[in-house]
């Protein structure tokens, strides 16, 4: 059965775009799009994928480093908080024709700058200046081949275990409409969560897989066809284009009516509906590359580290200098709000309920996620 919730929570998650403009170079300062980002070793390009492409590097994601015979490989064991993590990491469909990428935090950092904003919260912005709300940077393609999903393993008590998957994107897009394109903000966090069971026996077993777009989200049983299952353990999701709001099929999603209608008569500046385009484009099996973390006991596990940006203590300075976005706590990933239309700095938020450009997203601290629903 399925339990979606379509409880708008806040736009500020995305407003990705479903129908991109033509692939042009990018420019500073402009209203152009970010040339395609380039796929990821490993990854496919084709919903065609075989298992033999597709598996996990990693013997069969037990943890288990000893040959057939039983004799020691001399590999160290993984934490069995990360074999879970691998296990039910999800492969992720993103569209062909996708021009805002994944990268990993690190990647895109050289990009920004961290500074104080509103109440003394560090926030980041673009180096190098939005001359429109619209305006694109190179760095907005984002960089597959660098792009960890970080995943936490999340102890919620009670016998209830989440494996929560964030995803990372330098850039969304927006939703054409009107000559201009509405609900931009640099920066974007979506994420995946599978709930596990504690079974009689001690082990975990997936109970239900949950998916965020825009601010709210849809939860699923496990095994109830509604989620494709990989290999046994990987749900498949898919990501929208632009705005990488995650939905559990493909094809066109529509989520949100934006303006104001009269007796059918649009009385505000843009009358329209927002939809997502998902496809079976490109497939990330992110098993591949999990940065795993334990987030009640903020650590990192196997080689990865406690980031510092995982604290939400948003108005310390933190290690070294404060405008350098690794050396302290983010409260929110891209440049503040522009609501202004045709370069007249006016806020129409309230007639159409979006502005151009909106605020970054606040990161993984900030989300729901942690609290004991999974709803």
């Amino acid at each position: 059965m399925r339990l979606r919730s379509l409880a708008l929570l806040g736009l500020g998650l995305g407003l990705g775009c479903s129908d991109p403009e033509p692939p042009e170079v990018a420019t500073t300062g402009t209203d152009t799009e970010p040339a395609t980002g380039s796929t990821s070793p490993g990854t496919t390009t084709s919903a065609e994928t075989t298992d033999a492409e597709t598996s996990p590097p990693t013997g069969d994601g037990t943890g288990d480093e000893s040959t057939s015979d039983g004799s020691d490989t001399g590999e160290p064991e993984l934490d069995p908080r990360e074999v879970e993590l691998r296990t039910y990491a999800p492969r992720i469909w993103l569209t062909a024709d996708e021009q805002y990428w994944p990268s990993s935090v690190e990647w895109a950092f050289p990009e920004q700058e961290r500074f104080a904003w509103e109440e003394g919260r560090f926030w980041l912005r673009t180096l190098d200046p939005l001359d429109a709300p619209s305006s694109t940077l190179p760095f907005f393609a984002g960089d597959l081949a660098t792009a960890p999903v970080y995943a936490y393993w999340a102890d919620k008590g009670d016998g209830v275990v989440d494996l929560v998957y964030f995803v990372y994107y330098p850039y969304n897009r927006g939703k054409s409409a009107a000559d201009t394109i509405w609900g931009n903000h640099v920066g974007d966090w979506e994420h995946i969560t599978v709930r596990l069971l504690e079974q009689p026996d001690g082990s975990h077993a997936p109970s239900q897989v949950y998916l965020s777009a825009h601010g709210f989200g849809g939860a699923y049983r496990w095994g109830s066809g509604e989620i494709e299952i990989h290999d046994g353990t990987h749900p498949v999701v898919y990501a929208a284009w632009g705005s990488h709001g995650f939905w559990s099929d493909a094809g066109e999603h529509v989520y949100m009516s934006i303006g104001e209608t009269v007796l059918g008569v649009c009385v505000t500046l843009v009358c329209t509906d927002l939809s997502d385009r998902t496809q079976a484009g490109v497939a990330w099996d992110t098993w591949q590359s999990v940065y795993g973390m334990d987030f009640f006991a903020q650590e990192g596990l196997g080689d990865a580290t406690w980031p510092v940006w995982m604290s939400d203590d948003f108005g310390a300075l933190g290690d070294g200098d404060p405008n350098v976005p690794g050396m302290g706590p983010i409260y929110r990933w891209g440049n503040p709000q522009d609501c202004s239309v045709l370069g007249i700095p006016i806020d129409i938020t309230d007639l159409i309920g979006v502005c151009r450009l909106e605020n970054g997203p606040t990161g993984p601290i900030s989300k729901d996620t942690w609290g004991p629903e999974l709803l």
